[in-house]
């Protein structure tokens, strides 16, 4: 599911707004202009189940009702595809004895949300051992699956497997979270601390509900937060749910490096729902003055956006650095950026860029 390149015009976005706040919009919409912002913000299937329930669903403009269901149809359709694909990859797995951590939005689905429809899906992430990334893609390339790593391996630590011909879903298999110098996120403790889950039938595992945030906001950090809002519905839908400990998640934050990317996901949140943001934790978590004043000028002036950072912005450079904890990480990360056309290469010279196809276990 792609979401549009080109912004919605101001009134489709505060119709948007006021959907989620359990507001009727101001005004109808043409259903194609309505269906199109709510694919850019992927949050029409959300919507669609929370106005169902909603006592004023019969005043809700005829073509928000049609966009929302269209919408919610669409979603269903694509996520029922993925999870089919999931029960094919997930026996594989199961059957081959490699274990596995379910990540992001499919681990969702069992938890926060009872609508599979609710929830978008573009890919599946699955955390396996790095010593059973080889024999994984091997065994899967053999079941008729591509593979491909992308432009940041070895970088990432990851590769993406998908079937030709059946849809759009990719598979992404991490062995490590997060970039270097980015964000502290501990992939150890995240196997230690993950618990049994299941999904479609298949047993994975999926991580601890505070693991689980705290990766989830500094993905959304590495996505510049948006344009898509299932992640920060995510993160409302996280709150309500698993209600973490917001002393012990400040503390765990700090030590996953990753206080300022949880910090700006909340701020987010509260411009969307002022009255269900944690405002302690979020004075608890703000960096200090200089860095609030640079993160500033990146706000955006948009009802449901919240950085003017559009893709291939030279902002993004000096943007991530901000949104980083610790200042000796930004330099860190600015040299590994600088020296990245002489690294790369040198990577591959040494044979250490190879794909996982090509490791000998």
């Amino acid at each position: 599911m792609v979401a549009s390149h080109q912004p919605p015009a101001l009134a489709l976005k505060t119709a948007i707004l006021a959907l989620l706040r359990g507001q009727l919009p101001a005004a109808d919409a043409p259903v194609e202009a309505a269906d199109d912002a709510l694919r850019r913000y992927e949050c029409g299937g959300y919507l669609h189940v929370g106005w169902q329930a909603s006592p004023l669903a019969g005043a809700l403009p005829p073509g928000w009702a049609a966009a929302l269901q269209r919408r919610h149809r669409k979603t269903a359709i694509d996520n029922l595809a993925a999870l089919a694909a999931f029960r094919r990859v997930g026996s594989i797995l199961k059957t081959d004895g490699v274990p596995f951590v379910l990540l992001k939005g499919a681990a969702y689905l069992g938890d926060l949300y009872d609508d599979p429809a609710m929830r978008a899906l573009t890919d599946i992430d699955l955390l396996i051992r790095r010593a059973d990334a080889g024999r994984v893609v091997r065994r899967l390339r053999a079941e008729g699956f591509a593979a491909e790593v992308g432009t940041h391996y070895p970088e990432n630590e990851r590769f993406e497997m998908w079937r030709p011909g059946e849809g759009p879903c990719r598979f992404e298999f991490h062995w490590r979270l997060g970039l270097p110098q980015r964000f502290g996120v501990d992939t150890g403790a995240i196997w230690d601390r993950s618990r049994p889950g299941l999904l479609e039938g298949i047993d994975c595992r999926r991580p601890a509900p505070e693991d689980a945030l705290l990766y989830h906001v500094a993905h959304l950090a590495d996505h510049y937060f948006g344009p898509s809002l299932k992640w920060i519905i995510d993160l409302r839908e996280m709150l309500r749910h698993w209600r973490p400990p917001l002393d012990h998640l400040a503390e765990r934050a700090r030590a996953w490096r990753s206080g300022t990317a949880l910090y700006l996901a909340l701020e987010h949140l509260a411009r969307l729902f002022p009255e269900e943001a944690p405002h302690g934790l979020i004075e608890t978590l703000a960096p200090g003055g200089w860095r609030r004043r640079l993160l500033a000028r990146y706000r955006a002036d948009d009802p449901l956006e919240l950085l003017a950072v559009p893709d291939g912005s030279a902002a993004r450079g000096p943007l991530r650095c901000l949104m980083l904890d610790r200042p000796g990480d930004a330099v860190a990360l600015s040299a590994r950026v600088l020296l990245r056309p002489l690294s790369r290469p040198l990577a591959r010279l040494l044979g250490r860029a190879r794909p996982p196809w090509e490791w000998r276990d």
